[in-house]
């Protein structure tokens, strides 16, 4: 979903963090992600040649928090096991100066909030008087420790006196290893090109690697804390108000969540057949495959189960503008389909993906789509069929209209708020 992949790699926010007795929860942009290993003593980390910190001519900063942030830097390198090729950029602005950078970044792709969010709407995701903008404005206007920026490649932080917290240590570990992986892997450059290029499962999947590589490191860092400062970790993360992400949308929850959580398993997958160095080679394997969202959520598709070029007619659609042409891929098809009664079975209807490719309409009020799916087998086919039968009979509006059809093979879904456009469409492309 496009403007979710933009705006959920905009920021790292401390928003909220918890831990379970099963493991570590870490949570980034306000999603909590939960590792598989149990941090209860301090691990040490084997010894990485470093490149030194000197932050002395940043101002701004206390003495303290100068001293905690060189810390964080070598902390970074020593959990990823790779050196900064050159300082980081640290970049100091007042409290308000970081929410206004946060918000910005959002703010820049407002452009695509109307289309986003009728399709949302006329897809039953998004309650009709829901305000898609300022949902997204809430969520990521809460006070963060620092981001990394990669148009720039800076780490901003907020100036202040006293020293950061755990957790807040903890984010600021992450977002420097976006600036590290970023100078070893060019990795804002590819992502930002796949979203310029309409290639949105890609972009998917590139972010998972981006975000769970980042996490795991900073899982690796929480487990050499001390027992007093997982402590303080774990009483800070009961205090922390996690109620506006807890009243957004469950669409909203669940794209945020896939590139921490999920993205999570996937390096902790490939880091466990080959260490750091295969997590490494996976920044440009993903470019070169290409990757999809399938391979994340199923490790062992990845470099094996490659997506099919999916083929789809052009329709003009009179009076609307044809937004987008792109993949919904198996994440995007898990999301939809996880709104109704039976959200997790109808969800696993997406497990055969084989490719699809789909065109989104948008006429300034209203939304259209149509969404052209192929799958590994005509079983997979057979079962995404019956799961979108039952998601229109169960979660789509009644109002709206929505079609599922096969067609060559193919299996055909087609929506629009407006019953005579999702006709014509219908018709055009020969279902009617």
């Amino acid at each position: 979903m496009a403007l979710l992949l933009v705006v959920s790699a905009c920021t790292t926010s401390s928003a909220s963090t918890t831990t379970t007795e099963q493991g570590v929860a870490t949570t980034q942009g306000g999603v909590t992600t939960t590792s598989s290993t149990v941090a209860s003593t301090t691990t040490s980390l084997p010894p990485v040649t470093t490149t030194t910190p000197d932050l002395s001519g940043v101002t701004g900063i206390s003495d303290e928090v100068r001293a905690q942030l060189e810390q964080i830097i070598r902390d970074a390198q020593q959990v990823r096991g790779l050196p900064f090729i050159s300082p980081p950029v640290i970049t100091v602005v007042s409290e308000s100066e970081l929410e206004d950078r946060v918000r910005a970044e959002i703010v820049k792709e407002t452009e695509d909030f109307p289309a986003d969010e009728a399709l949302y709407k006329m897809l039953g995701l998004l309650a009709e008087e829901a305000d898609f903008e300022q949902i997204v404005l809430d969520l990521y206007g809460e006070q963060v420790a620092g981001f990394y920026d990669g148009e720039t490649g800076e780490i901003v932080v907020p100036a202040r006196e006293d020293g950061f917290s755990v957790i807040q240590r903890a984010t600021l570990v992450h977002e420097m290893v976006h600036a590290l992986t970023d100078q070893h892997f060019s990795f804002h450059p590819a992502y930002e090109q796949m979203l310029d290029e309409e290639r949105l499962d890609e972009a998917t999947a590139y972010q998972a690697l981006i975000e769970g590589d980042a996490t795991m490191a900073e899982v690796q860092w929480i487990r050499t804390l001390s027992q007093r400062e997982l402590g303080e970790f774990v009483a800070e993360s009961l205090d922390i108000d996690s109620s506006t992400l807890d009243a957004s949308p469950r669409f909203l929850q669940e794209s945020l969540l896939f590139p921490y959580d999920t993205g999570l398993a996937f390096v902790q997958d490939i880091h466990a057949s080959g260490g750091w160095k295969a997590v490494n080679d996976a920044y440009s394997q993903l470019v070169d495959l290409p990757g999809s969202s399938e391979q994340v959520i199923t490790p062992s598709d990845y470099m094996r189960d490659l997506p099919v070029q999916v083929d789809i007619p052009d329709v003009d659609v009179p009076g609307y503008t044809l937004e987008r042409t792109s993949t919904w891929g198996e994440e995007g098809f898990r999301i939809m389909l996880n709104q109704g009664s039976e959200a997790s079975t109808m969800a696993r209807a997406a497990d055969g993906w084989g490719g699809d490719t789909y065109h989104q309409w948008f006429d300034g009020e209203n939304a259209a789509m149509m969404i052209v799916y192929e799958g590994d087998t005509a079983t997979d086919v057979n079962e995404l069929e019956t799961a979108l039968l039952a998601f229109v009979g169960d979660a789509f509006p009644e109002d709206h209209f929505a079609s599922v059809d096969r067609l060559g093979g193919s299996l055909y879904f087609i929506a629009s708020d407006v019953p005579e456009v999702g006709e014509a469409i219908r018709s055009a492309v020969g279902l009617g």
